[in-house]
């Protein structure tokens, strides 16, 4: 593999990484340095380019908050039916798309039009944004996700699913500001902005993986990871499991649903790793009208699970709940689906 990380200058006046990978290496892990963490603007953009038998990456510099330095770094992991995808992790993928694809929607009680009108909060790599192109192929899907390296990854999967999808860099809260969140830089799904929420996950998830609880398709998918020949690796799990602070941009859905004229909303979906109060909080008494459908993901245990489908019966939604795969692992997770009577 040949690597180069000087620096470049593009039409901008604005430094550039350029990383020359060969087409082997490119289903691997792609290594940017000299990129600082913790992306504030997110305004990256990735574009693959092909050049006689290596490829180019060009990554946009990026301005960071922490100002601490590190590795930026997107890999590339297959899905059963063969498609590639960008991801932080390619390990996360499995368990992710499993979690979705199992996940029938129709079954509980959602429709899904063709054309619809679908905003993911909290989208992570994009894996939701990819199967609501499934199955709507005219669909308008608006994805957030706040965490940089997460972002990245969702950034180049949009353009790649293609259509009418807009992705923001972006957390949604009850107001507009900053916001400090816990980045999993391993397990980029569990970072979050309530610590005790990704410590109760990162539990759950340390159980799945010594084998507690475990049903027998995410006891396959943990294994095919090879993680379980590594669990009396001390270093090993530190290293899964460590975390570190970023700053955050958050907006409330009132403001981006003013912002990109969104006059229905067919289905939100909220999976924001404890933060699905504050996403609920933004959404003022007028836009409540315009949202047929909810799918919340809740981590807060049962008394919040209880608290938010009460309210969202008041407003004149009917809902299901069941169990996350998480939940094998103790970890408090549910699923609201909702739809208005």
């Amino acid at each position: 593999m040949i690597r180069s990380s000087a620096p470049l200058v593009c039409n901008e006046g604005k430094p550039i990484v350029a990383v020359f990978l060969s087409g082997i290496a490119l289903s691997r892990t792609i290594f940017v340095s000299g990129v600082y963490g913790c992306v504030a603007s997110c305004q990256s953009t990735l574009k693959l380019l092909k050049c006689g038998c290596y490829r180019f990456m060009l990554v946009k510099w990026i301005k960071c908050k922490s100002g601490g330095k590190s590795i930026m770094s997107l890999s590339m992991a297959e899905l059963p039916d063969g498609r590639e995808i960008h991801c932080v992790n390619d390990y996360e993928v499995g368990f992710g798309w499993h979690e979705i694809v199992s996940d029938d929607l129709i079954e509980r009680g959602l429709d899904l039009p063709v054309d619809g009108t679908y905003l993911d909060v909290g989208a992570n790599i994009g894996l939701f944004c990819l199967r609501l192109r499934d199955l709507c192929p005219d669909a308008r899907i608006f994805a957030f996700e706040p965490m940089p390296a997460a972002f990245g990854a969702l950034r180049s999967n949009t353009e790649k699913i293609g259509g009418a999808i807009q992705a923001s860099c972006l957390a949604l809260g009850d107001k507009t500001g900053t916001a400090q969140f816990d980045h999993y830089p391993a397990l980029s799904a569990l970072s979050t902005g309530d610590s005790s929420v990704g410590e109760k996950l990162a539990d759950g998830l340390k159980k799945l993986l010594f084998g507690q609880g475990a049903s027998e398709d995410i006891r396959a998918i943990i294994d095919s990871t090879g993680a379980h020949e590594r669990l009396d690796d001390d270093a090993f799990i530190e290293r899964l499991f460590k975390k570190e602070t970023v700053t955050v941009e958050v907006d409330t859905l009132d403001s981006v649903a003013t912002r990109f004229g969104l006059d229905r909303i067919d289905l939100l979906k909220i999976d924001t790793e404890g933060q699905e109060r504050p996403v609920l909080d933004g959404i003022g008494e007028d836009l409540w009208p315009r949202i047929r459908q909810l799918l919340v993901e809740v981590h807060r245990g049962a008394d919040e699970l209880t608290t938010i489908r009460g309210e969202l019966e008041e407003r004149g939604y009917k809902t299901t709940v069941e169990d996350h795969p998480m939940a094998q692992g103790g970890a408090p997770v549910f699923h609201i689906y909702a739809r208005r009577s």
